[in-house]
């Protein structure tokens, strides 16, 4: 009898272990492929959109890669220190605040609209949104033609998603309000961030500490760290499937959004 319950135990033992291994390899894939991983090039920002990521160096280059981006940046004419993109447009604005669109899949030419901004979103919902040097808010109305409406309140960078605008003021306490601009802005607690964009379920930050972190919207504060183990974070910008990063060295970063 005890021969037998000795084999038993070794039994059920060598089945753990076995168990144990598989589970320890499968959360090893599981987290690999979420990892973030490298694309060659060098930006200092970079906006997504589902078939397109655009982006700008530090010469304020512009730069095109069809996705999956492999690398494969085809240079833009033109010279913008910012980009972001909708689904049908991208647009940008100049070291002097100058305002310019064009066709997403780089068709045609750029158009310059009326105003000055330093920071442009064109992927709200209805709506792009901008913030001028002053940190005084703007939206206009897609198709937006320059007719700019200022909105109350004071942020350094902004971003538009599906229901939501959120933004980042000089304090880097992150601000949220409907993307159309209704009601007011609501005080997101929880996280300090220098700068945020909106996915499709999610809104992601860059904190003080250049750490990366996620929130569900509507985020009331529940704020999730993502794992970056290159270093810093400098920028980030999200679509439904993917976020995409720069650090502060302007290394290219993707990550699968699950």
């Amino acid at each position: 009898t005890t021969h037998i319950e000795g084999f038993i135990i070794d039994d059920i033992i060598m089945k753990m272990s076995f168990i144990s291994v598989l589970l320890i390899i499968c959360c090893s894939c599981v987290t690999f492929s979420h990892q973030w991983t490298e694309i060659s090039g060098g930006l200092k920002h970079i906006s997504s959109s589902v078939n397109y990521l655009w982006g700008v160096d530090s010469n304020d280059k512009i730069y095109r890669c069809t996705r999956p981006c492999t690398g494969n940046w085809v240079n833009i004419a033109g010279g913008l220190m910012q980009v972001d993109v909708s689904d049908i447009e991208v647009w940008g604005v100049t070291s002097a605040n100058h305002i310019y669109k064009r066709s997403i899949d780089a068709g045609g030419s750029w158009v310059k609209v009326n105003g000055l901004l330093k920071h442009v979103s064109a992927s709200g919902n209805g709506y792009i949104w901008g913030v001028n040097s002053g940190d005084y808010i703007y939206k206009c109305k897609k198709p937006c033609n320059g007719a700019w409406i200022n909105v109350p309140g004071r942020l350094k960078q902004i971003d538009g998603g599906e229901k939501y605008v959120y933004g980042v003021n000089s304090g880097n306490t992150v601000y949220s309000r409907p993307v159309d601009g209704s009601g007011g802005w609501f005080a997101v607690p929880g996280k300090k961030m220098q700068y945020v964009s909106v996915g499709h379920d999610e809104v992601f930050g860059i904190d003080e500490d250049s750490d990366v972190y996620r929130c569900k919207i509507p985020c009331i504060g529940n704020w999730e760290e993502m794992a970056f183990d290159e270093g810093s974070m400098g920028e980030i910008d999200a679509t439904i499937d993917g976020a995409f990063g720069v650090s502060t060295g302007g290394t290219i970063y993707e990550k699968e959004i699950a």
